[in-house]
């Protein structure tokens, strides 16, 4: 072989061995506004936190650019600063472009060459929106609340009915991003996304049928993803809360009987809920330190004045920290007239999780049997419920 020949292989082993496609099997690179000098960090998304992969200082000229070599899908983070970031979902074979403005990273940023993180980017958007339109809701809330003309109850039903609007929106927006893309890993982020710290976007009973949804097709398409695994997990686990919740819930259906309480009253005598047996008894937990519950009692008073020579009782349980603000608040609102009763141990109070209390003040209307009639409902509605009763 002569000496030509034999350069024009090794040149040719030379180029093979440097190609990109055997170094690394994707490409993150972009040009970012006002960004020449700053450092860009790159992260892997794991199931449980971020791990970081890579950083990179943006040249001059505004661009920058990660390789890599990835077997499966990964979702991934790009960010400057904690807080100004893009989520991209990479495949691998993938070259992405991004563009954007580095001082508004997240809203700003645009993404070629990776269908997934477009998909990303779009539902990112939808929620950016909808958040921005709760913390408008809640500013005009409290604005309103310093307003000495305002009416508080009708402000807090507008409140509520426009909050719920945005999120059925948000809801119904995720429903249809899911059921366009069941076999995009995109749809497991639309799965998780939440309102705030305790409440998912999809987390209705029965929306778990669209964590089925992407399950099934995601197990069947990556089977060993450590991020469809965990699906999985999640979807068991789920269904499991639920099965609970089912049953704790039928615990307090109409026609059951009421749980029994057992707690001490201001002098510290026990006095159980079932020694009101022959009375219809309004079960009501509140709490001296709640502002809501508070503004009730000024109904229950009214409520028990009018229905007690018919034979309604109430049976108050609080969930107070200290007998001295339980017993003032008792007192400020002239609710001495019935039965108080109380562990004092605020949220961690045993009746709690026996009626699924989250959140104050909450109503259960017993007959004379001491089986539920209503449960959690206002407190105006027990003028029709005892009205139907007497009559």
């Amino acid at each position: 072989m002569n000496l030509k020949a034999l350069a024009a292989i090794s040149l040719a082993i030379v180029i093979k061995a440097c190609s990109p496609g055997d170094q690394y099997n994707y490409e993150i690179k972009g040009e970012l506004d006002n960004a020449g000098g700053e450092r860009i960090y790159l992260f892997e998304m794991t199931s449980l936190d971020l791990k970081e992969i890579d950083s990179a200082k943006i040249d001059t000229d505004k661009s920058f650019r990660f390789t890599g070599k990835i077997e499966e899908p990964r979702f991934m983070a790009l960010q400057d600063k904690p807080g100004n970031n893009v989520t991209l979902l990479v495949q691998p074979g993938e070259e992405l472009f991004l563009t954007g403005d580095i001082n508004d990273l997240r809203t700003t940023y645009t993404v070629e060459g990776s269908p997934g993180s477009k998909r990303i980017r779009k539902l990112n958007r939808e929620m950016d929106k909808t958040l921005d339109q709760l913390d408008s809701l809640g500013n005009v809330y409290r604005d309103k609340l310093d307003e000495p003309s305002t009416d508080i109850e009708a402000l807090r039903a507008d409140i509520r009915e426009k909050h719920q609007a945005i999120t059925e929106k948000q809801r119904r927006f995720t429903i249809d991003f899911i059921e366009e893309n069941p076999g995009c890993l995109a749809s497991l982020m639309a799965l998780y996304k939440q309102i705030d710290h305790s409440t998912f976007v999809l987390g209705q009973p029965d929306d778990l049928k669209y964590y089925k949804l992407v399950d099934s097709v995601m197990h069947e398409k990556y089977p060993e993803l450590d991020y469809v695994v965990t699906l999985r997990e999640n979807v068991e686990e789920i269904k499991a809360n639920l099965e609970l919740r089912r049953e704790r819930e039928t615990r307090l259906e109409a026609g059951v009987k009421a749980p029994e309480i057992a707690l001490p009253n201001p002098e510290g005598d026990t006095v159980t809920l079932s020694s009101f047996r022959g009375d219809y008894v309004l079960l009501n937990f509140w709490a001296s330190w709640d502002e809501k519950s508070r503004e009730k009692n000024a109904k229950l008073v009214e409520i028990y004045n009018k229905y007690n020579p018919h034979g309604l009782e109430v049976y108050q349980v609080s969930l107070d920290r200290n007998r001295e603000s339980w017993v003032k608040g008792i007192s400020e609102d002239n609710t001495g007239v019935w039965t108080h009763v109380s562990d004092l141990r605020f949220w961690g109070s045993s009746v709690v999780p026996v009626y699924e209390l989250n959140e104050l003040p909450v109503n259960f209307l017993l007959d004379k049997e001491g089986r539920i009639i209503a449960g959690n409902f206002p407190a105006s509605d027990v003028d029709r419920i005892m009205e139907s009763l007497i009559n």
